[in-house]
């Protein structure tokens, strides 16, 4: 049964028992006239017009039945409906519909349209999640296979550069060297993301000065950002409460985002550390003069192994798991990190912003 049929019913039997009732109470009245005066019950009105006060108030005792009706058979499931909707927008999970016996076709192929459609999304979502642990495991047994023996392959290479070369064997070595330095590191961040992905990294928090950590980054690029031909400037506030973190980790960030800002800025350009306080977080912020980030590339970011166009052509041999990290490691500090193109319209500004502490 439609909506409109349904309703059309609802109103056919409200007003047809309105009548039927108005009649019945104006006859028993006129049978017991003589027990209960009319005039009583109708002072306000000629004695012709009692009909349409029985109609009236027949039809005011019948309009709860009509509301309830309504209420239990129309608003009821809608309600519901709803009320599974937004739990699932929130916590992902389904939530089991009733059939709603009695209500209208269009609201009883909702609610088993909507409980279809939520079955599949769990479903999908269940696969997606067994996918991508299994990456995760594959990544991190892969990546614990190749590390020792790259590292094997790496002290070999360095053993053999100290050996007396010729010139030509000796750029040989050292360029194989420095690639299994590289490969090295690219083991040892696949097991980083295995170990964030599967819920095994571990954080040691602590109160810790982030105004100290990040002159501490700066110093330590400053050797980098000389011969990058890059000037690297610190203009941190002095006054910046601490922060809860993990010292380890959130020097891991700013080394990666410092070492980024150098890396895709051309050289006599400008690399500027800044950190205050606005309200009650700490604002860290690294500000380039470099290559910035195109349009299309900025909602991918902090993708895993992704990385801009325009990055690639500048250095081909990062592999787009820095950032991704980073912002990891910032949300399980309760951080957020994010960027924007700088207003003269030359580089980019990467924010980090932590909860200051209160003690």
């Amino acid at each position: 049964m439609s909506i409109r049929l349904y309703l059309a019913l609802l109103i056919l039997l409200s007003v047809a028992g309105s009548l039927v009732l108005s009649t019945y109470l104006v006859t028993w009245l006129a049978a017991h006239a003589h027990d209960v005066p009319t005039s009583l019950l109708l002072p306000l009105l000629p004695g012709d017009s009692t009909f349409l006060l029985a109609f009236l108030l027949v039809s005011v005792l019948v309009a709860p039945i009509f509301f309830f009706i309504v209420d239990w058979f129309f608003v009821r499931p809608i309600r519901r409906i709803c009320e599974a909707m937004l739990l699932f927008n929130r916590e992902e999970r389904r939530v089991k519909l009733s059939r709603f016996w009695g209500s209208p076709n269009e609201i009883r192929t909702f609610a088993r349209t909507w409980s279809s459609f939520a079955d599949k999304v769990e479903d999908v979502h269940a696969r997606d999640t067994q996918m991508s642990r299994m990456k995760t495991d594959f990544i991190s047994t892969a990546a614990h296979q190749l590390r020792t023996p790259l590292t094997g392959i790496r002290w070999a290479l360095e053993a053999l550069a100290k050996e007396p070369l010729t010139d030509s064997q000796r750029a040989l070595t050292q360029s194989a060297v420095e690639k299994s330095h590289d490969l090295v590191t690219i083991v040892g961040t696949l097991l980083d993301i295995s170990s964030i992905e599967s819920g095994k990294n571990t954080y040691h928090f602590q109160q810790g000065n982030i105004a100290r950590l990040a002159l501490d980054t700066v110093a330590d690029f400053s050797q980098a950002a000389e011969r990058a031909g890059i000037t690297l400037l610190a203009n941190i506030s002095g006054d910046l409460p601490t922060v809860s973190m993990d010292s380890d980790r959130m020097k891991w960030v700013l080394n990666n985002l410092v070492e980024n800002a150098i890396t895709y800025t051309p050289k006599d350009g400008s690399v500027t550390v800044t950190g205050v306080r606005v309200a009650n977080r700490v604002i860290i912020q690294i500000i380039d003069t470099g290559i910035g980030i195109e349009g299309a590339d900025r909602t991918n970011i902090f993708e895993r192994f992704y990385r801009g166009a325009n990055a690639v052509s500048k250095n081909n041999q990062g592999n787009g798991l820095g950032l991704y990290i980073a912002r990891t490691i910032v949300e399980a500090h309760r951080g957020e990190l994010s960027f924007e193109p700088n207003q003269s319209g030359l580089g980019t500004t990467f924010t980090l912003a932590l909860p200051a502490s209160t003690e």
